[in-house]
């Protein structure tokens, strides 16, 4: 079985700009087909020198929610199944975002959801030196929404799931708060970068197994602000004290409380007991860590300080 490899490389748009919308149309300068070296956009390649890279991610004209195209990733059957989801494609950034003030949004759809079909992984990173993930998101074959976050070492189940050909929006709004993600303008999860970098590339993957996936109208920095009834409905109402703490954190949620776990900033799960609203710290060692919240229909990460 061939092994894929993503060879880092810098592409230099024509112009940077804070906002941005990419839909994949001939009047943004795209043609069906091939989307490797079309405006920004390269695909996975084979590590080779020189590197051949993939011809089966395109711009495709089967389906769209903005124009008549659209990204479609889809399986590259000669590689095979992959161990994680590095086949796609991907688009460096002329000027870097702000890793805690950005925004990004995106409509996907999924073609197949069993146990033979791929994740579809939509992430930014940074390239640079040990760089690293920022934000991720993993439609997962089985149908479940997961989340990386700082300070957890598996992805987190936001208890979402998605359908096979039905077409959602995605959207991710980056504060110096935390990261908010939603899912058609519905707040689904809560947490932190997972690391603290500024983002030179987007990323849409897959692991190669079975099924497509459609991205179109993405769109960065060019959110239109919610509606006061919109901003209210999806507040976050979930906060933490005191803070510092020296023994116990109470959470305040108007949601059940079903599990905890804290995390240190290494990413190690440290033991704490939770005793209904209250999670006992107090033979933490001082330093920061985070919290993870699962309530009923959301999960929320927040950082704490043990004294």
């Amino acid at each position: 079985m061939k092994k894929l490899y993503i060879f880092a490389i810098s592409l230099i748009s024509i112009s940077s700009f804070a906002q941005q919308t990419i839909s994949f149309e001939a009047s943004e300068g795209f043609t069906t087909g091939n989307i490797n070296g079309q405006q920004g956009w390269i695909t996975t390649n084979d590590g080779g020198t020189p590197p051949v890279y993939l011809t089966t991610q395109l711009v495709s004209a089967e389906m769209a929610t903005q124009g008549s195209n659209s990204l479609k990733i889809t399986p590259d059957v000669p590689y095979g199944p992959q161990q994680s989801p590095v086949m796609g494609g991907f688009y460096t950034f002329a000027t870097p975002l702000t890793y805690n003030s950005f925004t990004q949004s995106f409509d996907v759809r999924l073609t197949q959801k069993s146990s033979s079909s791929s994740d579809f992984v939509f992430r930014t990173v940074n390239t640079v030196g040990t760089g690293g993930i920022v934000t991720y998101i993993d439609f997962s074959y089985d149908g479940k929404i997961l989340i990386a976050t700082a300070g957890s070492a598996n992805l987190v189940n936001t208890n979402q799931t998605w359908n096979a050909n039905t077409w959602y929006r995605v959207k991710i709004v980056s504060t110096a708060t935390g990261i908010q993600y939603f899912l058609n303008d519905t707040l689904i999860y809560t947490g932190q970068p997972y690391s603290n970098n500024n983002i030179n590339r987007m990323d849409f993957v897959h692991d190669n197994y079975g099924g497509s996936a459609y991205i179109d109208n993405i769109k960065i920095n060019n959110e239109a602000s919610l509606s006061t009834k919109d901003a209210v409905k999806n507040d976050v109402k979930l906060s933490i004290y005191p803070n510092p703490a020296t023994e116990v954190i109470k959470i305040t949620t108007p949601g059940k409380i079903k599990h905890v776990e804290v995390y240190d900033m290494s990413g190690k799960k440290v033991d704490v007991t939770l005793n209904g609203d209250q999670v006992n710290v107090r033979n933490l060692s001082s330093g920061a860590y985070l919290l993870n919240v699962e309530t009923e229909g959301r999960n929320f990460t927040e950082k704490f300080i043990k004294k």
